[in-house]
Order: C-alpha cells, then structure tokens, then sequence
C-alpha cells in the first residue's frame, strides 16, 4: 500500500510531533511517496531578498530553506521510498528528487472565448497575483506603467480573489500573460496560460533550462521585463508562435492523463493494478 503526502504534511502534522506518523507506516511496511511544491521546502523570505536584490539594495543572500523545513527534510528524506518535486528549481534544495509538474485538465483549460483586443485593439496582459510577494507584483505594475506613458496600448489585468471560472474568463480575453517576475521557474498560472494559447512572460533560470529546453515562456525579470512585454505587445506574429507552442508544450508536459502515466510508472505497479482504468476519464484533480 502506498501513502501519497503533497507540501511535506503527513497524517499526523501537530505541534512539535511533526511527521510521527512515518517509522510507523514505515514499521508496518507501508510505501511512502511525498511531493514537494514550493514555499514547503523554499522559505518565503527568500523572495523578499530578491526583491530588495532587484532594487538594488545590498543583502547577503539568505539559504533557500529554514532551518525548520530542512529538518522535517531529513525526516521525509529518511522514510520515504520517494521523493517528488514540481519544478526542477527544487532540485536545488531536494537534488535526491525526480521531477513531477504541475498537472491540467485540457478538457476544462481549453478556448472558449476570444481577446478583448480584437474588439477595441487594447493589448490585454493579465497577472494572477496569488502572492504579490512572490511573484514580484510590483514590478510587474511599475512596468506596464512606464509602457502605458510610453503610448503602448495596454491594459494589466489582474486575476486575483475571483472565483476558478472567473479566472479563466480573464485569461482567455486576454493576450499575454505575466506569471512571476522573481525567482526562476513557473507555476500552474504559466500552465493554464499556455494551455490557452497564450504567450507567457516569466522568469526563468537559464541553468533551469535543460529540464525543458523547449519550454515557450519568454524570459522577464525586473531588468528586462520593458522590453519582454514590448516585443510580445508589437509582435501579433510571434504572439501567436508562442500560443500555439505553448499549447503543444503542455499537452506534452502537464496534461493529466501523461502524468498519471509517469506517476505510475514511478511508483512501480502500473502493469500490475487496475490504477490506470481507474483514473481514466477523472475531471479534475
């Protein structure tokens, strides 16, 4: 029997008896699969660090993760049969990982409208700031701004405190979409752009690049994010090359029914279980 855990928690995740619950399972001969996402193994202050960084102010560069998310990393490390990881950046923290993204339905994240911009010609670019931490908000604000004054036709839209269908309603009449401008990897925001046939702007580390080397995301941080939204916002072309790359890239990549299929083939049994008939044809996961 396997026990699955996402954001490093466990059954038994209570005061100072975090992860008690895993010599037990592991007593019991229970498998033990984690998978690891972000902010639980990286420490949010480390945003804040590139951010003050991206300002210009002089900062000694903090350790990726705090001394209390590197200890229950031992204790995940010790115990379990293994080790997933969402975004290869996290390889930087968790090298021991194998590498599983972040998953979408393509039934659900597919068009069903068309940009606002072919209306009234407003480039759209929407920005979901599910942390303005995080993703570096305020440059993103600050940027389109200065193009605005600049005479560029543009509107930021932000999709944030809105319900899931909402949300996508804002993705699709857009026409460019910003994930974060900070760290070096994208998240699930880029994938539902992407699924959509939109070009994304994010920022993406070049070392990172080698565990996706087609990946579709134009390159945008705080230095260079200007001239990234510029060149999309005057090129209808290259917009729609990056569209429909996107869309191919996550229905390779991140596409449900592909994942399940590597995660199958991770945990050992999917010749010798009924795992794969069960999970055909889920909606949402």
């Amino acid at each position: 029997m396997f026990f699955i855990f996402s954001w490093g928690v466990s059954l038994w995740s209570w005061w100072r008896f975090h992860l008690l619950d895993l010599p037990i399972l592991k007593l019991f001969g229970k498998k033990i699969v984690v998978h690891f996402r972000g902010l639980d193994v990286v420490d949010i202050k480390y945003f804040d660090y590139l951010r003050e960084k991206n300002r210009g102010v002089e900062l000694e560069k903090p350790p990726l993760s705090r001394p209390d998310q590197q200890k229950k990393l031992k204790k995940w490390l010790r115990y379990a049969n293994l080790v997933l990881v969402s975004e290869p950046d996290l390889f930087e923290v968790v090298p021991q990982a194998k590498l599983s993204p972040q998953v979408i339905d393509l039934t659900y994240w597919s068009v069903t409208r068309k940009p606002l911009s072919e209306q009234d010609g407003i480039i759209r670019i929407v920005h979901a700031p599910s942390s303005r931490r995080k993703k570096g908000t305020d440059f993103i604000e600050a940027s389109v701004k200065r193009l605005q004054e600049k005479g560029l036709p543009i509107e930021l839209v932000l999709a944030e405190k809105l319900p899931h269908h909402k949300i996508k309603e804002l993705y699709e009449t857009s026409d460019i979409g910003i994930d974060q401008v900070l760290y070096g990897w994208h998240g699930k925001v880029s994938v539902e752009l992407m699924a959509l046939g939109k070009p994304v702007i994010c920022n993406i580390n070049p070392m990172y690049r080698k565990y996706r080397p087609d990946l579709p995301i134009v390159h945008g941080d705080p230095n260079n994010l200007d001239q990234a939204i510029e060149q999309l916002v005057m090129d209808v072309n290259l917009r729609t090359k990056l569209g429909k790359e996107s869309h191919t890239y996550v229905a390779l990549y991140h596409d449900v029914e592909v994942v399940a299929n590597e995660l199958l083939q991770l945990y050992g049994f999917e010749k010798t279980t009924n795992v794969q008939q069960s999970v055909e044809g889920a909606a949402m996961w």
